[in-house]
């Protein structure tokens, strides 16, 4: 697995909301990825609906091809971008009930649980609220400060 942070924004992006079921195309947006040896995406993160304090957080992973160094060093990246570039004090991820291992994937990374939606999601499911915050960012065992 090979990080190439920012660049084929478009591609990725694309790529991680086709395996999240995502139809719509978000406005602005930021995407990192990481590819494999065939430059097939494996890991990519979608930044989107930013504010001058927030951001939602977006995660697809083609399992079984993810490195722990890999996940670290796009991850020191997007949170490196989202606090010290941008300065924003938190980051959301908004993640369906039913999907145990998105929520596994936030919990190790030291998302906290927030809340939840009601029945945001078609057949009423409910979707976890997850933040983590730029003090969160900064005791993380991964931090390169």
């Amino acid at each position: 697995m090979r990080y190439i942070g920012f660049d084929r924004e478009e591609e990725a992006e694309a790529w991680a909301r086709e395996r999240m079921d995502i139809i719509n195309e978000p406005g602005f947006f930021r995407a990192a990825a990481s590819v494999d040896a065939q430059n097939n995406f494996v890991f990519v993160v979608v930044l989107t609906n930013f504010t001058s304090r927030n951001v939602d957080i977006n995660i697809a992973i083609e399992g079984g091809k993810m490195t722990p160094g890999g996940v670290l060093e796009i991850f020191n990246s997007v949170f490196s971008f989202i606090f010290d570039n941008l300065r924003l004090s938190r980051v959301t991820g908004l993640v369906p009930m039913s999907n145990k291992k998105a929520q596994k994937v936030d919990e190790k990374f030291g998302f906290k649980r927030e809340g939840l939606m009601r029945k945001a999601l078609p057949g009423d499911e409910d979707l976890i609220i997850y933040g983590f915050l730029e003090e969160d960012y900064k005791q993380h065992r991964w931090y390169k400060g």
